[in-house]
């Protein structure tokens, strides 16, 4: 089954990369489709932060709110699936050809690929129950809620050297746990001259009531009391940008230009999946890049 005409965009998530794409280019009167399933990546957090007159609003609560302020511009619409497989143009004249996960099939002139990541999370007893409210892998976002609280860090080493010296603004007690990985001289030598404390056991669990980080238990015996982790999440792209047989950069993010182009024509990429720098109102911005871009493009064709 095929929606009945070529729309102008379609958008391929609808986080606030996508969101905010659309609301671009709804006041560029394009018609646009925002399909997503409904499954967003940071559900779990308690309140977006560091986004100006947005900050500490619960997720589902700005989305709510983003489509709400969409409901003027009536060439936008959300759309309930998953897309499955795209099927790119040789060209800029030719349309993309999206399959939906109910049988429905889309023409685009464009697309923007707003999918974020998928975190592979390390496999400890308890890590799920507390991850998005103990347990979280940006200090700007987090840290402040946990400030002055003891804090750990698991990581690896070039993580380790860039987050243990950021963690120290929120907290003065904080330990690092290397989780069984061998640290290089350089790394070591840093967190002692921070006077860091380095502990290279695996952990074993994350313990503490409900959501709530009390004590981390090291395979070796050792038992941390402790407030707040932060962890090195490691990331994939979804399965669908994995089958695009993109460009990645050196970190397994899709590579993009100023202006968020992945180089295929009438393809871009906004928000978590082209940086490791992932905040709400970078993301925002991101989308915001590319609907000018997307924009632009279609205007002079």
């Amino acid at each position: 089954m095929s929606s009945p005409d070529t729309i102008d965009v379609l958008i391929v998530g609808g986080g606030p990369a996508g969101l905010s794409a659309a609301l671009y280019l709804g006041r560029a009167r394009r018609s646009v489709w925002v399909v997503d399933a409904g499954q967003p990546r940071h559900a779990v957090s308690e309140g977006v932060h560091n986004f100006l007159t947005r900050d500490g609003l619960p997720p589902a609560a700005l989305r709510e709110e983003a489509w709400a302020q969409m409901k003027p511009y009536t060439s936008v619409r959300a759309y309930s699936a998953r897309v499955e497989g795209l099927e790119g143009p040789s060209d800029a004249s030719q349309s993309w050809r999206a399959h939906l996960s109910d049988g429905v099939h889309v023409r685009a002139r464009a697309v923007l690929l707003a999918t974020g990541v998928i975190d592979e999370h390390p496999k400890i007893p308890g890590f799920q129950e507390k991850w998005g409210h103990s347990i979280h892998h940006c200090p700007y976002c987090h840290g402040f809620e946990l400030r002055d609280r003891p804090l750990a860090l698991l990581a690896e080493g070039e993580m380790i050297q860039h987050m243990a010296p950021l963690l120290l603004n929120w907290s003065q007690d904080l330990v690092v746990l290397s989780h069984g990985q061998r640290l290089d001289g350089e790394v070591q030598d840093e967190l002692r001259k921070r006077e860091i404390p380095l502990h290279s056991a695996p952990v074993t669990s994350l313990e503490g009531p409900g959501r709530e980080l009390a004590r981390i238990r090291l395979e070796d015996g050792t038992t941390i009391e402790r407030a707040g982790l932060f962890v090195q999440a490691k990331q994939r792209q979804v399965p669908l940008v994995a089958g695009l047989d993109l460009t990645l950069d050196e970190h397994g993010f899709v590579a993009v230009d100023a202006m968020a182009s992945t180089g295929r024509p009438m393809l871009w990429a906004a928000g978590d999946l082209t940086s490791r720098f992932q905040q709400v109102v970078m993301a925002a911005s991101q989308g915001a890049v590319a609907a000018g871009a997307i924009n632009g493009a279609l205007s002079a064709r």
